[in-house]
């Protein structure tokens, strides 16, 4: 699949590339990367260059992983990566200082839209799925218009293989009319 660029009233969301490799190390370099994600830690400027150069065009080629750079704007330094795993499984992360604004839930529901608008075939749903006690994560996902969901086996893979309990949610086309609710037991009512 060759790279799509996705725009919202905010963000253009384009193909990340080897010049945002030290803000990628930077960001990736977060102690919140360590508690959450699968990303390689320590995190270094060299497994910011493999991802960039490496993985994600060839991951784009492949359709196995879509991932996209938020920005401002065309050509403005980047923010963060969404991205969509083979089997609509969405992923994402923002630097710490650009968190707050609710552009990642921006960012995920234009990637969500474009999925599920026709641009990946049969795709009914968009899954996403985090370590329990992720909030963070569970709030943009909440803001995107994800449902929570319970499946048999919640758990996501961990950074050194071991299985994790986890949260799980699914995004339709259209929003599901409890999908809000849904978070109650984990997120309050409150926005």
């Amino acid at each position: 699949m060759r790279p799509v660029v996705l725009r919202t009233e905010r963000l253009v969301l384009d193909l990340p590339v080897g010049a945002d490799t030290e803000l990628v190390a930077h960001y990736c370099a977060d102690p919140l990367f360590l508690k959450y994600l699968t990303t390689p830690w320590p995190y270094t400027v060299e497994h910011a260059r493999a991802f960039l150069t490496e993985y994600v065009p060839a991951a784009w080629r492949s359709g196995d992983e879509l991932t996209w750079a938020i920005r401002r704007a065309e050509g403005t330094p980047l923010l963060g990566v969404v991205g969509l795993r083979r089997g609509n499984e969405i992923g994402f992360w923002l630097g710490a200082e650009h968190r707050g604004d609710a552009l990642m839930a921006e960012a995920v529901g234009a990637v969500c839209d474009w999925a599920l608008g026709g641009a990946v075939a049969d795709a009914e749903s968009v899954l996403w799925r985090a370590n329990e006690g992720n909030r963070a994560s569970a709030h943009v996902a909440r803001a995107a218009g994800f449902r929570r969901i319970t499946p048999r086996i919640a758990t996501v893979p961990g950074r050194d293989g071991r299985i994790l309990p986890a949260w799980h949610a699914e995004r339709r086309a259209e929003v599901e009319p409890d999908a809000f609710a849904s978070w109650e037991p984990i997120l309050g009512g409150a926005a």
